[in-house]
């Protein structure tokens, strides 16, 4: 005798089921030909599939030794996470209302940030209300050629293109010598 496909699924879905109660499936054909399947033996010519059940396993461990709901519920609870501070970029070098002495207009820039710059952040420097040199991956900035004269500086933290962060803005006065100077003429050799 020929069993359909959908039973010999059937009888594998019940081999591989966990929540069966029997470890024992009994089936038998009937006299229009349908065959049965059940836990208890009906007919004389029933026959017997013993299943193996898998050892059952609990689903987390860890749950099923916890007597204590409330140790349960510290257990199952996501630590949430820290939230970081406000993203912050400030000047060390030069100070508010500092005096910089350079002929060649040179002023030179330290700063800091709680957020390490790698390769997703840059810092661009705002000189008299525009932005001086490309941003870039560093915490150090040399500005040269500058005019002399009272400046303002600022600094910014952008993250993809986006300023994120914004220093204070400080005043510095840049001290150079004049090129527009009389000079004394030049000695000439006594001949």
């Amino acid at each position: 005798m020929h069993i359909p496909l959908f039973i010999q699924i059937a009888v594998s879905i019940l081999f591989f089921t966990f929540t069966l109660q029997a470890t024992t499936i009994y089936s038998w054909v009937d006299k229009n030909g349908v065959v049965h399947f059940t836990d208890q033996p009906n007919a004389a010519h029933t026959k017997v599939y013993e299943l193996i059940t898998p050892p059952s396993t609990p689903l987390n461990p860890i749950i099923d030794e916890i007597e204590d709901p409330e140790e349960y519920a510290e257990l199952t609870l996501p630590a949430t996470p820290e939230a970081l501070p406000p993203v912050t970029i400030r000047f060390i070098t030069p100070s508010h209302e500092q005096t910089l002495r350079s002929n060649a207009g040179h002023i030179d820039i330290t700063a800091s940030s709680n957020r390490e710059i790698t390769k997703d952040y840059k810092v661009q420097v705002v000189l008299d209300g525009n932005s001086h040199l490309a941003p870039q991956n560093s915490l150090t900035f040399s500005l040269f050629d500058i005019d002399r004269g009272s400046h303002q500086l600022q600094l910014q933290l952008l993250k993809d293109g986006k300023v994120i962060a914004l220093s204070n803005s400080i005043t510095v006065y840049l001290h150079r010598a004049s090129t527009t100077r009389i000079r004394p003429p030049a000695a000439r050799p006594k001949l």
